[in-house]
């Protein structure tokens, strides 16, 4: 009975984020993944899936359609608030089924002007704490299409990767950020980092190169985990590298990163937060399944927050507080969204949902 009660309490709070959502996400200016419209119309979707309620895909597809029409050339590249954000996020719903779609087809606008604004850009990262938003960008696109050599976009991808992969030998191994006045990378940037290596490991492109930015990552590792004050991060970043010293070659770096993982497990320190600071823990860690993929170590950490999360937002005076705050800032995935997102994801689960398409994309966005 407690679980049912609980459940329907969720539910309630999940019909209210959809109605807030509905009124208001058509008037936010930002189209991005994290901060705006691409970001509403994952949570949509999701929910429209998890109700049956034809009501939300559609508004989810209407979300997709706006985005088509208001992107225009002075559109920011970024993954956060711009066109590398929408892809990924066309790409994941295309994959998982909420879209009907032929992504080389749908996104090759958007293709090329990342390629144009990465070989213009002589630094690939905006601040310590960005993502290496072009190579979380172009692995995604590759995904399932690994094996069509006979494609030549499919080529195109996996060149540009080796090219990206050059870029961050620049960054890790030269520490070429140091010329921008960035002292030193954050914990998501690390993260974004050896994710994209993990996964050219995986795709065997460029060996060799992987192979010696690996040998650099314990000095990264190791400044990550100990200043870090994100659970989930750290969590994330542990098991990133778990997998590391699973591919990496060079054995000391595998017994260096098996020590740096040794001292977090017998000196991990305890983080005492706000509600507010939970609450934002709650959501970022719901971003962060979004973008890697959900693991078990990861669910504990959602399922350590969601209680005292849930019992934040359902206070009523916290909940119109919120509401009254409501702005372009924290509508999105970084927000409201991914509030919804995250609750949604611990209610159901992120793979207990059928899947079916629900909206068909056959032309260019730009």
């Amino acid at each position: 009975m407690e679980g049912q009660f609980k459940k329907d309490k969720i539910n309630d709070r999940l019909r209210r984020i959809a109605n807030v959502l509905l009124l208001n996400a058509s008037f936010t200016d930002n189209l991005g993944l994290l901060n705006g419209k691409m970001g509403i119309a994952i949570f949509f979707y999701q929910y429209a899936r998890y109700t049956g309620n034809k009501v939300y895909e559609d508004y989810a597809g209407e979300l997709i359609d706006e985005i088509y029409g208001e992107i225009n050339n002075s559109t920011p590249v970024g993954f956060s608030n711009g066109l590398m954000g929408i892809g990924w996020g066309i790409e994941y719903l295309v994959r998982n089924g909420y879209v009907d779609a032929d992504t080389d087809e749908a996104l090759p606008e958007i293709d090329n002007a990342v390629y144009r604004s990465s070989l213009h850009r002589p630094f690939l990262l905006d601040s310590g704490d960005d993502l290496f938003s072009y190579g979380l960008y172009y692995v995604t696109r590759l995904m399932g299409r690994e094996d069509d050599n006979d494609n030549l976009k499919t080529l195109f991808k996996k060149q540009h990767l080796i090219y990206l992969t050059d870029d961050c030998e620049r960054i890790l191994v030269k520490k070429q950020y140091k010329n921008y006045n960035i002292d030193s990378l954050g914990i998501d940037t690390i993260i974004s980092f050896e994710w994209f290596l993990i996964e050219m490991h995986r795709l065997e492109l460029f060996p060799v190169k992987v192979e010696k930015i690996l040998r650099c990552l314990p000095e990264y590792v190791s400044q990550g985990l100990n200043t870090a004050d994100d659970e989930s991060a750290i969590t994330l970043l542990i098991l990133l590298t778990e997998k590391v010293v699973l591919i990496v070659n060079d054995q000391d770096t595998k017994n260096t990163l098996k020590t740096i993982l040794g001292q977090k497990a017998d000196n991990g320190k305890k983080i005492n937060i706000t509600n507010e600071v939970m609450t934002s823990d709650f959501i970022k860690v719901t971003c962060r399944q979004l973008m890697y993929g959900s693991h078990p170590r990861l669910t504990e950490q959602t399922d350590k927050l969601e209680e005292r999360v849930f019992k934040i937002i359902d206070d009523e005076e916290n909940w119109n507080n919120r509401l009254d705050n409501l702005n372009n800032d924290n509508i999105g995935l970084t927000g409201l969204a991914g509030l919804g997102l995250g609750q949604l994801l611990e209610i159901n689960g992120s793979s207990d949902i059928k899947k079916r398409s629900v909206h068909k994309v056959t032309s260019g966005i730009m």
